[in-house]
Parts: structure tokens; sequence; C-alpha cells
């Protein structure tokens, strides 16, 4: 089992289809308000989200960022909304912990937006056509890393080393069947699983940073399982 887990970030994606988020009513002065009153953002401003599930497109307008909020959940725990994004077909939420609030602060947004509708009748959010998420994690493992290289390879890079530390970093990122490769996955990459030390620690404490393309939840089960895999 791990020991000293922590929920890092979770960072959840709705995309919709084409014309389906209303980003220039969003953008308005009125909207902008009452989404930074409903979660008590510290700041809000219209500008191009950076990137996190994709590219973003430079539109008019170029989207809506909020900073440094806060969801008090019905059992009155607050939880640390640290921005949410509007694009042109993207909202994006992160939190600072699990993705358990997630979906209630999106129902939030839902609920608060309901009604409001543009010139030509349509809602100012439809229905998104898919769901993306991300998280990562911090834990202590009861093996060092480098289980995740097989022996005789160990051995070999450990006599090329010769009195360095191998230091792994397990970076893999997901492609469909003749999907053509776009360039080697990085750390921080939204569609990579990655697994490295944790930054600040020391080798032998045996704590690792972990990133996926899952909710927290199915993210915590992955890495079990992969402790288990690797204690056998």
């Amino acid at each position: 089992m791990l020991e000293d887990v922590k929920f890092l970030t979770s960072q959840r994606a709705y995309e919709f289809h084409p014309d389906d988020l209303r980003l220039p009513i969003i953008s308005s002065k009125p909207i902008q308000g009452a989404l930074q009153a409903l979660f008590n953002f510290q700041s809000t401003a219209i500008g191009t989200p950076m990137a996190t599930f994709g590219e973003v497109p430079l539109t008019i307008p170029p989207g809506v960022v909020f900073n440094y909020g806060v969801w008090k959940s019905p059992e009155n725990k607050l939880v640390s909304i640290r921005f949410l994004h509007f694009e042109q077909r993207r909202i994006v939420i992160d939190v600072e912990g699990s993705s358990v609030a997630l979906a209630s602060i999106y129902k939030q947004i839902q609920l608060l937006l309901t009604g409001i509708q543009t010139a030509d009748g349509s809602p100012l959010i439809g229905e998104p056509e898919s769901v993306l998420d991300y998280s990562e994690i911090s834990a202590r493992f009861s093996f060092p890393l480098d289980a995740i290289i097989s022996r005789p390879l160990r051995k070999l890079l450990s006599r090329i080393a010769k009195e360095s530390t191998l230091v792994p970093t397990l970076v893999t990122q997901l492609f469909s069947s003749g999907q053509q490769l776009t360039g080697t996955a990085t750390i921080g990459n939204h569609q990579a699983f990655t697994l490295a030390p944790r930054a600040g620690t020391r080798l032998e404490d045996h704590i690792y940073f972990s990133a996926a393309p899952l909710d927290s939840e199915a993210h915590l089960s992955y890495l079990n399982e992969l402790g288990a895999v690797l204690r056998s």
C-alpha cells in the first residue's frame, strides 16, 4: 500500500461542440462578476488561458481567466480552486486536492448560467461532448523507482554510470492505433503517465510524483496496482 498520499492537483475539462459555449456573453462584465462572486475569485481577466488539455485558439474574445477561488462543500469543507478557464470550446477547472469536488463546482456554474440566453435564444453553455481528467499525486512507495527497469538493464546502466546514482523517470503517452506520433511525451503533458522522484525529497525516502490523464480516484487505484506489480 502507498503511504503519505497527497492529492496535489485535479483538473477537469468540459469540451463542447462549436458554438455551444457562448464565450462573448460569458466574457461580459455581469457574467464575470457573478462567477467571481460565486467562488470568491481573487482575480479575473479577459485573456487567452494557458494551454492545459490542448492548444487554445486565438479568438475574439480570447477567453476568461479566474484565479484563486474557493468552493464550500455541503459538509462545510473548503476546496481551493486554483483557476477556472473559459476557452472557445472548453471549460477547465483546477482544484488543489482530489477530483471529488470538480463535478459539484461545474454544477454550480451550470445553475448560475441556466436561464440566461443569448439574443438568438441559445443557452450560454450547452451539453459537453466530452470530459477529460488529469491529476497529480505524491506518495511514498515501498520500493525504489529503479524497480521499473529490468535487472539486466539496471546492471548495465549502473556499470556505465559508475559512481553516479540512477534516477529514472517514466513518461508514457497514450496513442490510438494508427495515430501519427507528434513527438516525445514530456513531464506535465496532460495526455501522459508520469512517474518520477518528488522534487525536494531524498531518493532513499521513496517519495514519488505521479501525473496521469485520470481523475484522482482512478489515479490512486492505478498507483496501488502499479505498486503491487513492482513488488511482485
